[in-house]
């Protein structure tokens, strides 16, 4: 923004440089006329104020929020644009779209009432309360409906059309042009044009469905409670079906007595029962029925035992009856700390698991890392830790860990949003930085001074004496808000874009008013005129103009018009009249006369004067009376062709006076007044009381209606249209024999009155018997394989099993987690792994399972004379070096000079020597000294001490066997592999090898079939080539030299042979001189 607004005033300064024009004008010099060439503004730019001459373009309007950068033209910030896209109109703020809207801002589109933003075009979308199904909301609260369908104007819902009247027959516009039935409704098969026919849910067999799910059965039919239409058998048909009216066949298993009752036979008797049903006995109260026999019922169950008789239970083998008389398992040891769940098997209590036998130990869940479990869910602590609020055993740290934690005894590690500094010292982070601040906590910065932290936690810019109508851009200096405009220093003063006539400008396009002036509801200043202008309007400070309808009178006085006159009245208003006395205004606006008793059943024709409206004649006076063409038998003329009816006698649905029966006349009809006559099917018992005739009685029942009957208390009406007996509660499980006595159903046993309950031999431990030997389990249980009930656990119960509803206990090994869940022991812990199942740990990457069972570090390279410490690392033996990462090499702190140290502190000699223990080195075997009596003559390379060659540090003796001589060679460890040591620490490779390391030299292609000994002899052959040449060009130089050498028989490297170097070859050495 603010790089913005610096192009455009660079731009403007420039083209107020730019618009400067030379002009000629005419001045007086010394009283001559003179043209003189000139600077000032062109066309459309005026003069700014500053020593020097500068032109600003002027526009005819105000930019707003643009800049006037050319005569007439505006150009625009971002986000507006000219009005109507013309450059000399004032910038508006622009949105993509914003159709049936107004821009507000830039890219702020502001929808009119009742229309919605679509974010996706940025057009307002008119809304629809409906939602206009079927249909395209086209305004709001318009809709459109699609072809196919009409709009209901009340509800603004698009309905279906169809050709056919779908409601005419029972049906409904579905769909354009689709017809379905109401329900209960079903097409009419075969019809040429839509039909609907009722349905009927079962069918109608034997009968007439006549409307939705009523049958109407026909005559020897009657309905069942199924609804379907059943013959009649009027004498009933008792453990049969009635085939056919007046047919009865028995059921299987009965026999016929008489001609409608079958009885059931039970061809092997009933012991201890009575045959309810063929084949089928009903036992006796305490007994149910098993494989056909009467066996005696326990109603709690016998769960772990057996019923013995009604209602005593004996236990099984390893059970006992306990004080609740339960057969509770018995454990002979007893359960310390834990519980008999089975005859000899215990299980532990929570937080202890199994141990050895039926002990129990107690278990820490979360182990104790860095301790031990003392208790269930109870740790100690290791030294250098103590028991947290987690109950762990947490490391301590004695300085603390401010913004940290402590991770191990004395190492802290930072807090989230906190780095290290120094030591255990954290500092906090802010990772999005501080502009103008410092990081003062995590992602929470302080301000510098000058600024102060906003809403959105970032250091904004404070000014002492605020920004009235701006805003803060520094310390101290402000920017003014849109709509106002720079006056002096922080200073803003609002803009008002289309002036204040007849005002000033009061805020950002808000005006207040002069005197005399007021602001009116367009916002414009309107004159005020102090008395009003009653009926007109103030058209200058104390003036008015008369409103339509109305007449200048006097000064600003105005009477009202009334074009048409007013007869019989007086203008009162423009095109408004008052009557005269004896008038009032009516309907039509029009004064008519006035009867003060007015005019009943007629109308007013003059001041006090009646006609009578029609159908009535005049009486007396102004009085009118109705007419009744026809006559009011038993009764009188009340209006116009309407009677009124007697006493004893009221109006009939045929406009005609019937006579009234005060008692009514039930299932009868009134023939005079108070006078009954009864209905067909009834006869008279006394006064007018009609009672109903039943032809065929009544039995347990009285007759209700015409051929109907009611029954008595305790009796209802069956399907057979006989009064049976009414057990109030009903007979579940069970069938009536009397008002109020039940009996049960086989498989159920009386409880309490008349219910019958299922009885499960068995019993039904943790449910309850929904039906015969069928239990059902209660919540929290399931049924099982065995047919029990056993508990549910809804998470499932991994490495453990369910012992209650939503309980698990764990499997021997495992312990309680959280919740049901459980995980595996390791009672010894799994250092370096984690335990995968009871007593059994897997090891974590880099960590194998030693022969010990636990977890030791892999070093893939082995650890030749050391022991894995950590996954790819080694620790050395005591009296070993590290070599490499994976390699310890012996140590011999003396070292081994004149050998290779092949064990702690012990050297394996070279030839000629022999390791002396005392002080762990090699020295010259004695035994040999006598071929080396001569150590001046026969030490090369050393000193002879006592008769005795020896060797500086750093070199070694050694015997050549060609001479028979001795001689100090330069040691290099490790030894040079494929090359020599030129000098104590420094390999050579032999010719066409490359160094490695310092010391190991590979061989090249061109060597590669050569032995060690044969690179060694080529390189002395040519070598000694080359100086037996330069020797014979020097010998009379050397000749001096060579015998003082041999003289002192000895031998001393100076700078020649150093830079020829000495040759070692492990078969033959030799030593040339220049």
């Amino acid at each position: 923004m603010w790089i913005c607004r610096i192009t455009i005033y660079s731009l403007l300064l420039g083209l107020v440089s730019a618009q400067i024009c030379t002009v000629n004008v005419t001045r007086n010099i010394k009283g001559t006329a003179v043209n003189v060439q000139t600077r000032d503004c062109c066309k459309g730019y005026k003069k700014v104020r500053s020593s020097a001459l500068r032109c600003l373009a002027q526009c005819k309007v105000n930019c707003g929020s643009g800049f006037c950068t050319k005569p007439n033209v505006c150009t625009c910030k971002k986000g507006y644009v000219n009005l109507n896209n013309d450059p000399s109109n004032r910038c508006v703020p622009y949105c993509k779209g914003c159709s049936r809207g107004t821009c507000q801002s830039p890219g702020r589109c502001i929808c009119s009432a009742r229309h919605l933003l679509d974010k996706t075009t940025n057009n307002c979308i008119p809304q629809c309360a409906s939602g206009c199904p079927n249909g395209t909301c086209i305004t709001p609260n318009n809709c459109s409906c699609n072809k196919g369908y009409k709009l209901n104007p009340t509800t603004q819902v698009c309905l279906p059309t169809c050709k056919d009247n779908c409601a005419a027959v029972n049906g409904f516009c579905a769909a354009p042009n689709r017809c379905e039935c109401n329900p209960g409704f079903i097409p009419k098969p075969k019809s040429k044009s839509f039909e609907c026919q009722p349905k009927c849910k079962n069918g109608c067999s034997n009968g007439v469905c006549r409307a939705p799910d009523k049958c109407e059965c026909n005559k020897f039919y009657e309905k069942d409670i199924d609804g379907n239409c059943v013959p009649i058998c009027e004498n009933g048909c008792v453990n049969g079906n009635c085939t056919a009216p007046d047919v009865c066949q028995c059921l299987t298993g009965y026999t016929k007595i008489g001609h409608n009752v079958c009885l059931a036979v039970c061809p092997e008797g009933c012991q201890n029962g009575v045959c309810v049903a063929p084949n089928e006995c009903s036992c006796n109260a305490g007994y149910t029925k098993l494989e056909g026999v009467c066996t005696p019922v326990c109603k709690d169950g016998c769960v772990n035992g057996f019923c013995a008789s009604p209602e005593k239970c004996s236990c099984n083998d390893g059970y006992e009856m306990d004080s609740e008389n339960r057969c509770s398992p018995v454990c002979s040891g007893g359960c310390k700390n834990g519980f008999c769940v089975a005859p000899g098997k215990c299980s532990c209590d929570e937080g202890y698991i199994k141990g050895t036998g039926n002990s129990c130990k107690p278990i820490c869940s979360k182990g104790c890392e860095n301790g031990f479990c003392d208790a269930p869910e109870k740790c100690s602590c290791n030294d250098g830790y103590e028991m947290d609020g987690e109950n762990r055993c947490s490391p301590v740290c004695s300085g603390g860990c401010k913004n940290g934690f402590c991770v191990a005894p004395g190492k802290c590690s930072c807090d989230e949003g906190y780095s290290k500094e120094t030591g255990n010292s954290c500092k906090p982070i802010c990772s999005k930085g501080c502009e103008n601040g410092f990081c003062d906590a995590p992602e929470k910065c302080s301000c510098n001074d000058g600024y102060e932290m906003d809403s959105e936690n970032r250091c904004s810019p404070v000014c002492s004496g605020g920004c009235k109508n701006g805003f803060c851009v520094a310390p101290g200096k402000c920017s003014c808000d849109e709509g106002y405009s720079k006056e002096t220093g922080n200073s803003c003063k609002p803009i008002c874009s289309k002036g204040c006539e007849n005002g000033f400008c009061d805020a950002p396009e808000k005006c207040s008013c002069n005197d005399g002036y007021e602001m009116d509801g367009e916002n414009r200043c309107s004159p005020v005129c102090s008395g009003g202008c009653k009926n007109g309007f103030c058209v200058a400070p104390e003036k008015c103009s008369c409103d339509e309808g109305y007449s200048k009178e006097t000064g600003n006085s105005c009477k009202p018009i009334c074009s048409n006159g007013c007869e019989n009245g007086f203008c009162d208003a423009p095109e408004k009249c008052s009557c005269n006395d004896g008038y009032e205004m009516d309907g039509e606006n029009r004064c008519s006369p006035v009867c003060s008793g007015g005019c009943k059943n007629g109308f007013c024709v003059a001041p006090g004067k009646c006609s009578c409206d029609e159908g009535y004649s005049k009486e007396t006076g102004n009085s009118c009376k109705p007419i009744c063409s026809k006559g009011c038998e038993n009764g009188f003329c009340d209006a116009p062709e309407k009677c009124s009816c007697n006493d004893g006698y009221e109006m009939d649905s045929e406009n005609r006076c019937s006579p009234v029966c005060s008692g009514g006349c039930k299932n009868g009809f009134c023939i005079a007044p108070g006078k009954c006559s009864c209905d067909e099917g009834y006869s008279k018992e006394t006064g007018n009381s009609c009672k109903p005739i039943c032809s065929k009685g009544c039995e347990n029942g009285f007759c209700d209606a015409p051929e109907k009957c009611s029954c008595n208390d305790g009796y209802e009406m069956d399907s057979e249209n006989r009064c049976s007996p009414v057990c109030s509660g009903g007979c579940k499980n069970g069938f009536c024999v009397a008002p109020g006595k039940c009996s049960c159903d086989e498989g159920y046993s009386k409880e309490t009155g008349n219910s019958c309950k299922p009885i499960c031999s068995k019993g039904c431990e943790n449910g309850f018997c929904e039906a015969p030997e069928k239990c059902s389990c209660n919540d929290g249980y399931e049924m099982d394989g065995e047919n029990r009930c056993s508990p549910v656990c809804s998470g499932g119960c991994k490495n453990g099993f369910c012992i209650a509803p939503g309980k698990c206990s764990c499997d021997e090994g495992y312990s309680r987690e959280t919740g049901n869940s459980c995980k595996p022991i390791c009672s010894k812990g799994c250092e370096n792994g984690f335990c995968d199942a009871p007593e059994k740990c897997s090891c974590n990457d880099g960590y194998e399972m030693d022969s010990e069972n636990r977890c030791s570090p892999v070093c893939s390279g082995g650890c030749k004379n050391g022991f894995c410490v950590a996954p790819g690392k080694c620790s050395c033996d005591e009296g070993y070096s590290k070599e490499t990462e994976i390699s310890c090499a012996p140590f011999c702190k003396d070292g081994c000079v004149n050998g290779l140290c092949v064990s702690p502190d012990f050297c394996k000699c070279d030839d000629g020597y022999i390791f002396v223990e005392e002080s762990k080195s090699c020295q010259l075997d004695k035994e040999l000294l006598g071929d080396y009596s001569d150590c001046d003559k026969n030490c090369r390379n050393g000193t002879c001490v006592e008769g005795i060659c020896t060797c500086s540090k750093q070199y070694k003796l050694h015997r050549n066997e060609d001479d028979n001589n001795l001689i100090c060679l330069p040691i290099c460890e490790p030894e040079c592999l494929n090359g020599l040591c030129e000098f104590p620490g420094s390999c050579v490779c032999w010719d066409g090898e490359s160094p490695i390391d310092g010391y190991s030299c590979q061989s090249m292609d061109s060597l590669g079939s050569l032995t060690g000994h044969e690179k060694s002899e080529r390189h002395l052959k040519w070598v000694f080539i080359t100086i037996v040449s330069m020797a014979f060009i020097l010998a009379i130089i050397t000749t001096m030299l060579i015998i003082y050498i041999f003289r002192k028989r000895s031998y001393h490297v100076d700078k020649n042979e150093r830079e020829f170097g000495v040759y070692f070859s492990p078969n033959k050495v030799d030593i040339i001189r220049a």
